[in-house]
């Protein structure tokens, strides 16, 4: 029992001297000052130079941002990769701008972001807009939410005014132009998506130099289209003046006691029927204008006329006369179409009349002309006539029967002729005969490479003494797309699949183990 006593006292004697040692350590450790490691001041100055090149690096992308932000709201900053130039200006756009001296103002019925959200057809009118007023410093550009502007709506009534609508307002003239979508726009009538008509090609260009030129002009030249005698649909016509800044209206000579004196052209297009004496004596009085002439008479020729001894008698007072027959051709060479002889090329004269096509590159279409005669050199001037090996086919049934191509007459025919007469005061009045009403068809207008519709809007513009017109051809709303090819393509996925990936991560693990051996 004593030996156990011993062994259980000495081992309590040992845990008090373990407390007491561990406690003088404690004391020890306690009382001896901490040491301070050593600065590294390399690691220092790595890690303020990184906080001030992250600081700097941020900053000088915020002040970037700010800066492109600025430079694109007056600077045309985009690239246009369509294959049809859709989001790119037209030469004749860009011209119009530059000599553009009056300030327009130029309002889009909604939010810029719900206009230009709702489709690719409506972002690419969005952007030429933009690009109008970038390039030309007298256009103001606002969208304006029609449900909440009611005092801007108000200025407008009696007009009709709705979502995406675009107004043109000139406050030097203070006239006013409203355009909508079916205007700036062509819709493929066979083509529906989510039960609406898909937009097939944009006119925002030609809508839009058009209503500028139509608000910021001195004056207002009104062509009056004749009805009431079965004329031809003369809709491709009457659109083409109207974008090009003329006011068209229409004419009902027999309801029409005599021709408002303000009306500057009137336009006899194709009519099936003869008119009558009274008639053309308005006619007569209008180009007369007490004495001050000044005043256009436009008449289109139709091979699916009768004979009219009225308009010829009317044609024939000033020195010109439209053959009852049809200029064919026999030249394969200026053949429009190898199916028929009356469908060819024509040739331009130089003239004053013509100067804003002569010699250009683009063709004159002709179809199913009638020749125009000339019976007074001294009053008439050839703007357009047929090329050689041309022949006349008659229009008379009987005729026609005993056509021998052998016998007919050939050679160069007129396809429009003007005839001019100038009074006392130097005022001159013009009748202009085109061979057929052909000419101004929207087939003859619309091919890519036609002057027709330059060449009519010439005459308008050389008589009129206005500033030239333009024509813009609409663009296709296609979807905009980079078009390569498949060697350009297999390059193009290999730098971006392979070559920039792996330069990336060869880039980055030469960064790491620099940093990882500092």
């Amino acid at each position: 029992m004593s030996e156990k006593k011993t062994e259980e006292t000495e081992e309590k004697v040992m845990e008090e001297i373990k407390e007491e040692q561990a406690q003088d350590v404690t004391e020890k450790v306690k009382k001896t000052p901490k040491t301070k490691k050593p600065l590294n001041k390399r690691k220092l100055k790595h890690g303020a130079v990184s906080a001030a090149f992250t600081v700097l690096f941020v900053s000088a992308v915020i002040v970037l941002n700010v800066i492109v932000g600025v430079i694109s709201e007056r600077v045309n900053t985009s690239a246009d990769l369509t294959t049809v130039g859709l989001y790119t200006l037209d030469d004749s756009t860009d011209k119009f701008l530059g000599t553009l001296e009056s300030d327009v103002s130029i309002t889009v019925l909604n939010s810029e972001k719900t206009f230009e959200g709702q489709d690719s057809s409506y972002k690419q009118v969005n952007e030429i807009l933009n690009k109008m007023r970038i390039e030309c410093g007298h256009i103001k550009l606002d969208y304006l939410n029609i449900d909440q502007n009611p005092n801007y709506t108000a200025k407008f009534r009696g007009e009709t005014l709705s979502e995406n609508y675009i107004v043109f307002e000139s406050e030097k003239t203070g006239r006013h132009r409203i355009v909508s979508p079916t205007d700036y726009f062509n819709y493929n009538q066979a083509y529906l998506q989510y039960g609406m008509y898909v937009p097939e090609s944009s006119n925002i260009e030609q809508e839009a130099v058009s209503s500028m030129m139509y608000v910021t002009s001195d004056k207002v030249f009104r062509v009056a289209f004749t009805e009431g005698y079965g004329e031809a649909d003369s809709s491709a016509l009457q659109s083409l003046f109207s974008k090009n800044g003329y006011d068209v209206e229409k004419l009902t000579l027999n309801t029409t006691p005599e021709i408002d004196e303000d009306i500057d052209y009137v336009v006899l297009f194709a009519p099936s029927m003869d008119y009558d004496k009274e008639q053309l004596a308005k006619l007569d009085k209008f180009l007369d204008n007490d004495g001050k002439f000044g005043k256009n008479v436009l008449y289109f020729a139709s091979t699916q006329q009768p004979k009219t001894p009225n308009i010829d008698e009317f044609l024939k007072d000033r020195g010109l006369e439209v053959g009852f027959e049809v200029v064919g051709q026999t030249d394969s060479n200026y053949l429009i179409s190898s199916e028929t002889p009356f469908v060819h090329l024509q040739q331009l004269c130089d003239t004053e009349y013509t100067k804003n096509v002569y010699g250009g590159k683009l063709f004159t279409y002709g179809m199913y002309l009638r020749p125009v005669n000339i019976l007074d050199d001294e009053e008439c001037e050839v703007l357009l006539k047929s090329y050689d090996k041309s022949f006349l086919y008659p229009m008379d049934r009987e005729e026609s029967e005993n056509f021998d191509i052998a016998n007919a007459e050939n050679g160069e025919f007129n396809a429009a002729v003007i005839s001019k007469k100038t009074a006392e005061n130097g005022g001159e009045s013009r009748v202009c005969v085109f061979g057929s009403e052909l000419l101004a068809s929207t087939l003859s207008m619309s091919y890519g490479n036609s002057n027709n519709a330059e060449f009519l809007v010439g005459i308008l513009d050389s008589t009129s003494g206005r500033e030239q017109g333009i024509t813009v051809k609409a663009k296709n709303l296609i979807p905009a797309t980079f078009e390569v090819n498949v060697k350009t393509a297999n390059v193009l996925s290999v730098v971006l699949c392979i070559v920039i990936p792996v330069a990336v991560i060869v880039f980055g693990i030469v960064i790491w183990i620099r940093r990882r051996h500092r």
